[in-house]
């Protein structure tokens, strides 16, 4: 066993990676800078926390990098010069307070993995190209197909290559897809459970993509892409546990405890538009657009306006849309009571189409929680995130999974955060500092 100066008995950057390395039943220790036990670790561990310290907080320098791991300057050098010879890593520039090797500045190299977010809508699919510092290189949509898998198929496949070309490469070099789907998916993220509006209820899209795209593929709830969107970017960053409402077509949950989503033991957990509600028989969707759709023409509303044309007659002072916009808040209300009644959240957040009426629905649902659910202390505000959550969500997730891929496959070692609790078991609060811009 080799021996190093310091024992590593607190937990430092060096020795949080252990777990993630090694299979079941291997063990190690470390000391210093040393490690005793499997030898062909080594490299991998200190090259992981390497770049995991950069990935969070580059571009950084040798010395940032030294204190923020805890390996001696040699380490460091060595782990940065086998990082960029491996194409995972790459100068930045140089601090021009600092000479000679300590001033040059180092990030993730952003092409070393490229990502696929997609948004399948019932009217449009929407497709993102990011790398992996998250920045947007290329956008493409089209409409929706309504009658075959093997159409919308097809569709996410031509808006790839159309991204891959304004990109200036190809399909092949994409590292993951992620496809956001209004449907409940199993929690092998490529099973659609219950489809609201997909073509054939959904059965083998993932199949049928992966295959046409020749790219590793996974489908997500578009609700829960949009509460990743919220945590990443909008108003709950920082917020461990939380929920967005996402009012539509339907009405969702993203449900976000310790930083994680929460999919339920068969990924259908967040299915709120069927909780139980005064006057409804059990199993009735009690909100989104039908709904209210409902409620106008029992309200005496003319034609058959869709929810942003009630919205917008209500802030010209519409009585009759008035009426409509207080009982959706009102039941807006009692889903989030009935929510905070089993996991109490930090924050309720109201997103999807509705979200952009905030103004209209928070100070009533706000007025309906103080009057039937006092005692619950319930904080609700609008989502900080615009009405692409979904396709950020999505582009967010594949960027964090080719990442991981290719880090893996510089150090030969298991992606983080792909192996437990399902395709999508990540702590939201501290995976990566980047943003899709």
């Amino acid at each position: 066993m080799s021996r190093g100066r310091r024992s590593d008995r607190n937990g430092s950057p060096l020795s949080r990676k252990l777990s993630d390395l090694l299979g079941p039943g291997r063990e190690v220790s470390v000391s210093g800078n040393y490690l005793a036990g499997p030898q062909g670790l080594l490299w991998s561990i200190n090259a992981r926390a390497v770049l995991d310290v950069i990935d969070r907080e580059g571009p950084l320098g040798r010395p940032e990098i030294t204190r923020a791991t805890g390996l001696s300057k040699t380490t460091v050098a060595q782990a940065l010069r086998e990082l960029v010879a491996r194409g995972v890593v790459e100068e930045a520039g140089a601090d021009t307070t600092r000479r000679g090797p300590a001033a040059t500045l180092y990030r993730i190299a952003p092409r070393c993995a490229l990502a696929l977010g997609v948004d399948i809508g019932h009217l449009r699919i929407r497709a993102v190209l990011v790398d992996a510092a998250g920045e947007t290189l290329a956008q493409a949509e089209t409409r929706a197909p309504r009658r075959r898998v093997a159409d919308t198929a097809a569709a996410v496949t031509a808006l790839a290559a159309e991204c891959a070309e304004r990109a200036g490469t190809g399909p092949g070099d994409i590292g993951q897809a992620v496809v956001g789907v209004p449907a409940v998916v199993a929690r092998d993220g490529r099973t659609v459970r219950r489809a609201y509006g997909l073509p054939q209820g959904g059965r083998g899209l993932a199949e049928v993509i992966e295959r046409d795209l020749s790219v590793p593929l996974l489908l997500e709830n578009d609700v829960n892409l949009a509460a990743v969107a919220e945590q990443r970017f909008g108003a709950c960053a920082g917020v461990a546990d939380f929920v967005l409402l996402g009012v539509g077509v339907g009405l969702g949950a993203g449900i976000v405890l310790g930083g994680r989503l929460h999919r339920g033991f068969a990924g259908g957990a967040g299915e709120v538009g069927f909780l139980p509600h005064p006057a409804t028989e059990l199993g009735t969707e009690v909100l989104g657009a039908r709904r209210i759709a409902e409620q106008a023409r029992q309200a005496g509303i003319e034609g058959s306006p869709s929810p942003q044309e009630i919205f917008e007659s209500a802030r010209g002072g519409d009585e009759r849309a008035l009426a409509v916009v207080d009982a959706t808040a009102r039941r807006i209300a009692h889903v989030a009571a009935s929510i905070a009644l089993v996991i109490e959240p930090e924050l309720f957040v109201l997103g999807g189409a509705f979200g952009a009426s905030a103004d209209l629905l928070l100070g009533r649902i706000r007025r309906h929680l103080a009057r039937d659910a006092a005692p619950l202390p319930i904080r609700i505000i609008a989502s900080g995130v615009s009405g692409d959550a979904v396709l950020r969500g999505a582009a967010w997730l594949a960027r964090h999974r080719a990442r991981e891929r290719a880090f893996a496959a510089v150090m030969g070692g298991r992606p983080h955060d792909m192996t437990t609790g399902g395709p999508y078991d990540t702590d939201l609060t501290g995976s990566g500092k980047g943003d899709i811009t």
